[in-house]
């Protein structure tokens, strides 16, 4: 089990160590590179593209939750209604003469 733990321990601390030298040791050209060639490249357009959005997609997104929310809110409000009606008539005056321990 010792074995175990030694290997554990020693596998991230070369993982860290990697990553340092990695961080530390790589010429700035190398990492400029990468930067605009490498497969991370465009991440940072991001921002850019979002700004670039249609407006009428966006109206379109509002929309569909306006009426989602209000399918929800229509549907709750039926059900509530059909529990009331549903509820003994009783129940209103039991409610103030519940016993309080």
């Amino acid at each position: 089990m010792e074995f175990v733990v030694v290997a554990a321990v020693v596998a991230v601390s070369f993982g860290a160590a990697a990553t340092w030298l990695i961080a530390t040791r790589l010429p700035e050209h190398w990492l400029d590179k990468s930067a605009s060639d490498g497969r991370y490249a465009h991440l940072g357009l991001e921002n850019e593209r979002a700004a670039e959005t249609d407006p009428r997609r966006d109206q379109a997104r509002i929309d569909t939750r306006r009426v989602r929310r209000s399918r929800v809110r229509a549907r709750l409000q039926s059900a509530a209604r059909m529990m009331r009606a549903l509820r003994p008539a009783t129940a209103h005056s039991d409610h103030d003469r519940t016993a309080r321990p």
